[in-house]
């Protein structure tokens, strides 16, 4: 029979056991925080480097398309450089990075219903087929993009986009219509669609951060600029924004977009201008063609 205070010495001792093997496990954990921590910043260092340099010294200029998967979902970023100046060799080894950014879901409707901001695009788009627009553009189409259409559900709206490199099957693609161009392009490769557009959807495109990094004010007039020219008077240009994009928005709004555009809310006011989702990690602006 075990007497009280054997139990006691024993307890104790399991107790103080536990506590060793917690502390070596949060000791672990953080090792493994550091190294992720450490990997992630020397993978955003090759990155921007490395995969955006060429790309990034032009932005505008039209190069790449690059498609980045992250923890809550994942949205088509355009990259535009100067393709012209680069080498056949540097092209093919851009193409090969880009494409280790490439993220096709195999399951659509689950990325459309759960993953990230997607739950409220779905929301959006499907509200764009009941309101006053004729013609839509959206910038930047991947396969899973094919749903956009079909969430519209208007036989009186044309659905448009922009996507200068096409997925691996185009057919994937549902429009009614596609400029294969970049932003900074447009004018030059599609001159009969000035001021062709009532509503112009930018989603992850403009507002990721990595892409304002590289931006000077001649590159961001510039797609500003051809936002403007696509739209018709009175036109909107919807913005999602990732947190972090720029360093002062307020500043940054102020300064390039509303001298050109106004902002308000959406839709007789079922959205207002920083719509805001998972905690402000995304917004949703709505700037009106002044």
């Amino acid at each position: 029979m075990v007497s009280i205070g054997a139990r006691k010495k024993n307890s104790s001792l399991n107790f103080c056991t536990t506590r060793l093997v917690v502390i070596a496990s949060a000791l672990a954990l953080l090792a493994l925080g550091l190294q992720a921590s450490s990997l992630i910043r020397s993978l955003e260092h090759d990155l921007l480097q490395h995969s955006f340099e060429k790309p990034m010294n032009a932005t505008l200029s039209g190069a790449a398309v690059l498609t980045e998967t992250n923890q809550i979902g994942t949205n088509d970023r355009i990259i535009g450089g100067d393709s012209d100046a680069m080498s056949e060799v540097e092209k093919e080894k851009l193409k090969q990075k880009m494409e280790a950014w490439v993220y096709e879901p195999k399951n659509i409707n689950y990325f459309w219903k759960k993953m990230g901001d997607r739950p409220f695009q779905r929301e959006f788009y499907s509200r764009l087929g009941k309101g006053n627009f004729n013609r839509l553009l959206d910038v930047g189409a991947r396969s899973y993009n094919k749903l956009c259409k079909d969430l519209i559900n208007s036989t009186s709206v044309e659905y448009f986009q922009m996507e200068p490199n096409l997925p691996p099957d185009p057919s994937d693609l549902k429009n009614d219509g596609l400029l294969e161009c970049y932003m900074n392009e447009v004018r030059e490769k599609y001159p009969d669609q000035v001021s062709n557009f009532d509503l112009i959807i930018d989603f992850g495109v403009f507002g990721w951060k990595l892409v304002q990094n590289e931006f000077n004010d001649a590159k961001v007039k510039g797609y500003v600029d051809s936002v403007k020219w696509l739209l018709r008077d009175k036109g909107c240009w919807v913005l999602k924004t990732d947190q972090g994009w720029v360093p002062n928005e307020v500043e940054f709004f102020d300064k390039h977009i509303l001298p050109y555009f106004t902002m308000k809310d959406f839709d007789n006011h079922a959205y207002e201008s920083g719509h805001s989702i998972k905690g402000g990690n995304f917004k949703f602006y709505f700037f009106y063609k002044k």
